[in-house]
């Protein structure tokens, strides 16, 4: 087995497949732009998200 890589913590990470990857909603660069928006406009951002749950 390949060595996986750790966090700082020592727990081990354990990547995606490729196929749950494929059929992801949210790609790196959506989840970097979308966690910048929380972080700058988090009632606004939290607004809308919690318009998509009615």
């Amino acid at each position: 087995m390949k060595d996986l890589p750790t966090t700082d913590a020592g727990d081990t990470v354990y990547p995606p497949s490729s196929e749950l990857v494929s059929r992801a909603h949210v790609d790196a660069a959506r989840y970097e732009e979308m966690y910048a928006r929380s972080v700058s406009d988090s009632e606004g951002f939290w607004a809308e998200q919690a318009e998509r749950l009615d």
